[in-house]
């Protein structure tokens, strides 16, 4: 059975000649640089996903900086007010902080929450606080990089592919108002990561890119961690293991240099089990997975995960969709509320660290997924809030579980 987004990327393929050419800016890299960067060739023929066609004339010539070569730590620099890792649990200001959190796209402008003339400030406030009332701690935000990147502006340009400062901004206006509710927030990057970027020769894209993404957010301890990629599961199918691990091993030394303070993860749809768990021990500070199958199924996975690391195991991504066309959208409003109980009861039945629910409210028809479904789907179901702001049971039965429960008060950030 496919997951809940997997479907959404089946009809992704290889970056196209457009991006051939869209490589063509020239870039000066900063002197302060902590990885090295490489002379860019792309050789991909591959389709992006996205509606972007850039297009540049000039060819890119970097001249290589020679830098001291990172060490691997998977251990951010313990600081007051800042969540950390000690053993299979997080801990915030001396106490264990158990994680309760939500997945969040504005109702109307999912997948495009920053986009510059989308972003929604006072609608975004009004959603997060709807789910900071069940007695979260934690949101989930994504930056998609296609939509990040700035295209238009005019060649020679600095870097290549820069983060837009108004996007930027966006998301520095969304942690505010996070910060403001009491929500620590897990900030997803390189959504919708293009495949040719994974490849050797085109790491320096990536690397520049975080140069400029990261900063704006460095010692900031309203961020619970940087989640390097959502579901590089099939990044890693389309180029390679061998090709996408270094990847966020590159990924990660630099962005630990950048920011020594954050935690660090990635969220693994991983149907390959924790098999790349171990190479990527020494990067990352904890381990994510996102789960879709049946609530009866989960205990024997979290067992497993529990073999594969000492280190707190997240469930990232989880939940139920309440209608929709075939088998995945015919549940009911009740059946979300005990599949909910069972999820949760299981992760603290193993000692779990906590959990991250998909999602906070419900999609129109025609705005879900990226690109978005045009027709009915259980995509836009997963809310535990419907389209009209009113609750379904599971918020109910949530806000009983997390706000009356006797460690809730001592655990908001």
């Amino acid at each position: 059975m496919l997951t809940r987004r997997e479907f959404l990327q089946l009809s992704a393929t290889f970056i196209s000649g457009a991006l051939v050419s869209a490589c063509g800016r020239s870039l000066a890299i900063p002197t302060a640089t902590t990885v090295p960067s490489a002379t860019p060739t792309f050789t991909s023929t591959l389709t992006p996903t996205i509606t972007h066609t850039p297009t540049a004339t000039s060819t890119a010539t970097l001249t290589p900086v020679p830098t001291a070569t990172l060490t691997p730590t998977a251990t951010s620099t313990p600081t007051p007010n800042f969540v950390t890792v000690r053993g299979d649990q997080f801990y915030y200001r001396g106490s264990v902080f158990p994680i309760r959190g939500f997945n969040y796209y504005p109702r109307l402008h999912p997948w495009r929450t920053f986009n510059i003339g989308e972003w929604e400030p006072a609608t975004t406030e009004r959603e997060l606080k709807l789910g900071a009332s069940l007695g979260a701690n934690v949101v989930r935000i994504f930056v998609d990089y296609n939509f990040s990147i700035d295209l238009k502006t005019p060649q020679p340009t600095p870097t290549f592919f820069a983060p837009l400062e108004a996007y930027i901004k966006n998301v520095r206006e969304c942690v505010d108002i996070c910060g403001r509710l009491g929500l620590k927030v897990i900030l997803t990057l390189f959504d919708s990561l293009d495949w040719a970027i994974y490849q050797p020769q085109n790491r320096w894209i990536a690397e520049e890119y975080l140069k400029l993404i990261v900063p704006p957010f460095v010692n900031d301890p309203r961020l619970l961690c940087w989640d390097l990629q959502n579901e590089p599961d099939r990044a890693i199918v389309a180029a390679g293991a061998n090709v996408v691990i270094p990847f966020f091993q590159r990924l990660s030394l630099l962005t630990r240099a950048l920011d020594p303070k954050q935690l660090q993860t990635i969220g693994w749809i991983d149907r390959a089990r924790g098999k790349y768990f171990p190479d990527l021990d020494n990067y990352l500070d904890y381990y994510c997975f996102h789960f879709y199958d049946k609530a009866s199924n989960l205990a024997d996975l979290v067992q497993m995960y529990k073999t594969k690391t000492r280190k707190p195991i997240m469930l990232q991504e989880f939940g139920l969709a309440t209608g929709g066309p075939g088998a995945n959208g015919a549940n009911t409003e009740q059946d979300q509320v005990n599949h909910y109980e069972t999820v949760l009861n299981t992760l603290d039945a193993n000692g779990l660290c906590g959990s991250v629910f998909w999602c906070l409210n419900d999609f129109p028809i025609g705005l879900a997924g990226n690109p978005p479904i045009q027709t009915d789907s259980p995509e836009n179901h997963f809310g535990v809030f419907r389209l009209d702001y009113s609750e379904k049971p599971v918020a109910t039965w949530l806000r009983n579980r997390w706000v009356n429960s006797k460690t809730t008060a001592s655990n908001k950030p």
